[in-house]
């Protein structure tokens, strides 16, 4: 998600997903970046194209300590160019965040240290990241709708030959935390796939001293009140 700054010129915002109830689709963010289409218009991009599409349609959000916005994306927006991104299913969401002790937690999170604009395009590349939870400090939220997974790019092991680090989280709010289920599924003696794996929450802070990243329960995202505020007013 990207703010426009002039009509050929835009800066990276926060990172985003595309849900899908069967009906329409609908991108979902942080309520604290989807805020910022009150002031400024704001735009995203489709996997596997450089097209940037502005966001027509109003966000419904729900603030702190939810932290969470939707908005109903036009069908003529999902076809204006071509592109590769499929909407995750409603279906793919727990009910609620409770995973196996050790489990295996993945996330991809857009971050603004690795987002530039060049020749007329803004290139913002994903950073996929495997983590665990960790206990969650409550001085930084309420335990009761948060959770936390660690974050810390001086001990993250790449894995594709790359040279580059972990970057600062800022501009990854917005993330999908997924719940592999890997552990779950290894402890069942049965042969995990990635449909197994199921979001279990959003992310939207990074406490700088401490190496985490904060995220809102997926039962606490009341996902289902804002697809109907979000039907009301597309």
């Amino acid at each position: 998600i990207s703010k426009v700054l002039e009509s050929d010129y835009g800066e990276h915002l926060g990172s985003g997903s595309f849900l899908s109830d069967g009906e329409s689709i609908y991108l979902v963010t942080n309520e604290h970046v989807a805020k910022e289409l009150n002031t400024i218009s704001l735009a995203h991009q489709f996997f596997g194209s450089d097209e940037v599409v502005r966001i027509m349609n109003p966000f419904c959000a729900k603030e702190y300590p939810v932290d969470v916005a939707l908005t109903k994306i036009k069908d003529e927006a999902w076809n204006v160019c071509q592109h590769r991104t499929r909407p995750i299913p409603v279906n793919h969401f727990s009910e609620k965040h409770e995973p196996t002790d050790g489990e295996l937690m993945f996330m991809i999170g857009y971050s603004g240290e690795r987002s530039d604009f060049h020749f007329g395009t803004l290139f913002s590349p994903g950073t996929p990241y495997l983590t665990q939870a960790v206990d969650f400090p409550e001085e930084l939220g309420d335990i009761r709708f948060h959770f936390s997974i660690h974050y810390k790019p001086d001990l993250a092991v790449r894995v594709n030959g790359s040279t580059r680090g972990l970057p600062l989280p800022p501009g990854m709010s917005g993330s999908f935390v997924w719940n592999t289920r890997f552990v779950e599924t290894i402890q069942k003696n049965e042969t995990w796939s990635p449909e197994n794996s199921c979001v279990t929450g959003i992310v939207w802070g990074w406490p700088s001293s401490d190496a985490i990243l904060l995220a809102t329960r997926v039962e606490h995202m009341m996902l289902s009140d804002l697809l109907v505020a979000a039907k009301s007013v597309a």
